[in-house]
């Protein structure tokens, strides 16, 4: 039975570990997809009905349509991730596995061993004029930076790396040092 830890955050025990889920966090930028959406479709008609009634079939509108369909299938993607994404990461004394799922369905699994991870930490967004980043949850993987939860609170994830720990002590990078939810 999933209980709540802190925000959007739920959680269980599983025998040795844990067991978080992590909502997508919902946001208004979500109507400019659905925009680019309407767009797109709205645009990849026109040129359908324009090229079925001509004979010669321009390669240049054939480019452009299938550009238009990568777009609006990136531009779905994003929205049904952003209303119906989860995250589920599960720790146990060994690993770390971090599953990304829509509608129950899982698109991505990662899996870490618990002695290759360190430097745990939360990063907050970034929101320049031409950069752009979602706060997140970062760590150290075998040299590799790697990255997951994103656009989690500061409060959420706190939470989360306190119960992280309570599981298995992950080293702490020199440069880095955990604060504490509690503190």
């Amino acid at each position: 039975m999933l209980e709540p830890l802190a925000g959007r955050l739920t959680w269980e025990q599983t025998g040795q570990g844990i067991r978080v889920e992590i909502p997508a966090r919902k946001s208004w930028t979500i109507l400019i997809f659905v925009l680019w959406i309407i767009l797109w479709c709205g645009a990849g008609w026109l040129l359908i009905s324009k090229t079925h009634n001509e004979q010669d079939h321009s390669h240049a509108q054939l480019f452009w349509l299938v550009v238009g369909i990568v777009v609006a299938i990136r531009a779905i993607t994003v929205v049904l991730w952003t209303l119906y994404g989860r995250t589920l990461l599960i720790l146990d004394t060994n690993r770390l596995q971090i599953a990304n799922r829509i509608f129950g369905i899982q698109l991505s699994m990662r899996s870490f061993a618990n002695a290759d991870v360190r430097g745990l930490r939360f990063v907050p967004s970034i929101m320049r004029a031409r950069t752009s980043r979602p706060s997140g949850i970062w760590f150290l993987e075998n040299n590799k930076l790697r990255q997951f939860a994103p656009a989690i609170t500061e409060t959420e994830a706190l939470a989360l790396t306190d119960k992280m720990l309570q599981v298995y002590k992950f080293p702490i990078d020199p440069a880095w040092e955990y604060r504490s939810a509690s503190a």
